[in-house]
């Protein structure tokens, strides 16, 4: 190597590229803030343009927090965007100098915000929920357990309703075979076919309104034809199983009657998986709104943590004590 090489190459080694890491589900995004991409084994950072907020060291976990802004046309922050963190995004930032990396921060998503030509993820460590202070019971009228939580004790799989997501109107999604009184879901959730969870502002009839957009639902709509290929294919297949299964193993032509009746219902089975790949089945559940007349409907008044007769004044400025 001639001299004027080896010193480009000791000066391209010592030149400082920060590399990010984004875990979504099983995907993973590579990019980097540098001029040029980055490749380590086979791995290949993307460049892009991508700046971040200073990594603070202190022992306030609060001020532990960055921000990685992205341009406005980065298809990534703009999929987080839509998607409103429907899964964690875990982040690794690192830093590449004299050939060797080294992690600088880590953390997750919480946060994703368009600002201008420009869209800013807030992300904070795993560390720093931590090291929140948590809020403790409330003397308030309202019940202060989370529904479905430990404090409430109601089986959240008791109350799910499956049902199959007929249409989807940004917040608006129309739903099949539901027999409830308006706003029976309110304050409750909806959970995908994903099993991403989003809760539910309000519902009429077979229709909810969510409080955020869930855009994956676009994916799992149901058509008419679709579920009643299915629930065919779903009565043949039981009826096929009823038959194998009601032989009698006495007759002298058992072994042949039990294959011929184990061959339809696989060929039933096959139909009825194919049937299945077009059907996607979603979990509605009922909201509270936390008062006794709700905790009431479910039967679970014993949990009720809650004063709903608490005097709205103050004796000691009413009366005389």
């Amino acid at each position: 190597m001639g001299l004027s090489k080896f010193f480009q190459s000791l000066t391209n080694s010592a030149v400082r590229r920060e590399l990010y890491e984004f875990t979504r589900g099983e995907s993973k995004f590579y990019y980097t803030s540098g001029d040029k991409p980055v490749q380590d084994g086979e791995t290949i950072y993307e460049a892009i343009t991508l700046t971040r907020s200073s990594i603070d060291s202190s022992s306030d976990l609060e001020k532990n927090s960055i921000d990685i802004i992205f341009a406005l046309n980065s298809e990534f922050a703009q999929d987080c965007l839509r998607s409103a963190l429907e899964e964690n995004i875990l982040v690794k930032v690192s830093k590449l100098q004299f050939g060797t990396i080294s992690t600088l921060w880590q953390g997750r998503v919480t946060a994703v915000k368009p600002e201008g030509v420009e869209i800013t993820l807030k992300c904070e460590t795993d560390y720093t929920s931590l090291g929140r202070a948590g809020a403790r019971y409330k003397y308030q009228r309202t019940c202060c357990h989370d529904l479905y939580g430990k404090g409430c004790k109601l089986d959240k799989l008791l109350w799910g309703i499956q049902t199959t997501v007929k249409s989807v109107d940004k917040l608006n999604v129309q739903l099949r075979n539901l027999s409830v009184d308006d706003n029976y879901f309110r304050l409750g959730m909806l959970q995908s076919n994903a099993g991403v969870n989003v809760a539910i502002e309000s519902s009429t009839g077979q229709s909810v309104t969510l409080i955020r957009r869930l855009d994956t639902l676009s994916s799992q709509i149901t058509t008419d034809v679709a579920l009643s290929e299915y629930n065919i294919a779903k009565i043949e297949l039981e009826q096929a199983i009823a038959n194998r299964d009601a032989l009698d193993p006495l007759s002298p032509t058992y072994e042949q009657d039990f294959q011929n009746a184990k061959n339809i219902v696989e060929q039933k089975q096959v139909v009825f998986d194919l049937a299945a790949q077009s059907v996607f089945f979603v979990t509605v559940y009922p909201g509270c709104m936390k008062s006794l007349t709700a905790c009431h409907r479910f039967g679970n008044t014993n949990n009720f943590l809650g004063f709903p007769y608490m005097p709205e004044d103050n004796p000691t400025t009413t009366r005389i004590v």
